[in-house]
């Protein structure tokens, strides 16, 4: 069953417009009566269609659904701008892995270039990515994909438990921080996860992280891509907090 995440407005006028509207008549082919999941301030709701008109669907509501689909813990994402698509890529899984916030990050080694021209298209494009990623999980809530700025812009002083991926660190055998961090961790605290572009975080990076209360950790014996750091990082919080017993 497909979920659509609407705004409250059409959520009161018991409508869908737009992508929604298209998708549920001219792909899906949906009939009257059918039945799909409205996301809305993160209460989820089951909804049959009422009719089906040119632009906008009507629907009712038939009733709201319990059930919490979010990790325990609040995990902003600090992903140093990757090449190409990568960060499409990296928004588009985390957010099925449950992450709750994703900060692009221009770090010394980004070969990224910031087009100002391009920065508003650029950030509606990653907000629209995790919006889609977010209703085909059937997250409770959409992350947000918040301003591209350079690491010195970056506030920290929000976060409680603040981890640095380094592969540096992963290259000396540590293997214990990350896990004994995740281990230690409280329900509904945040989180700040750092990683590094495809060249890595330099060595002042990691000072002025560690100088405010980043802790340096392994991600195991394998040195990983930029893209996939963060598929281990949730699935690992994923498994100690939602799967192991």
């Amino acid at each position: 069953m497909q979920k659509y995440f609407i705004s409250l407005e059409e959520f009161n006028r018991n409508i869908l417009l737009g992508e929604h509207a298209f998708q549920i008549k001219n792909v899906l082919r949906a009939k009257v009566k059918d039945k799909f999941l409205i996301g809305v301030e993160e209460k989820t709701y089951l909804a049959e269609i009422e009719s089906i008109e040119n632009k906008e669907i009507k629907f009712k509501v038939v009733e709201e659904l319990a059930g919490n689909f979010e990790l325990p813990v609040f995990v902003s994402l600090f992903q140093g701008f990757p090449k190409a698509d990568k960060l499409e890529h990296i928004i588009k899984y985390g957010t099925q892995l449950g992450v709750s916030e994703i900060h692009p990050v221009l770090m010394q080694r980004s070969l990224f270039k910031l087009d100002e021209k391009k920065r508003d298209s650029k950030l509606e494009r990653f907000n629209k990515i995790a919006k889609e990623a977010a209703e085909q999980s059937f997250r409770n809530r959409v992350p947000a994909v918040l301003d591209i700025k350079k690491l010195k812009d970056v506030d920290f002083s929000g976060y409680t438990t603040k981890i640095l991926c380094y592969e540096e660190t992963a290259k000396t055998g540590e293997s214990s921080a990350f896990k004994k961090k995740i281990q230690e961790l409280k329900l509904e605290e945040r989180v700040a996860i750092v990683v590094g572009p495809e060249g890595g975080i330099t060595p002042e990076e990691v000072d002025y992280l560690e100088s405010l209360g980043f802790v340096s950790v392994g991600l195991g014996p394998r040195i990983l891509r930029t893209e996939t750091v963060v598929f281990y990082v949730l699935s690992s919080i994923s498994y100690e907090w939602e799967l192991r017993k």
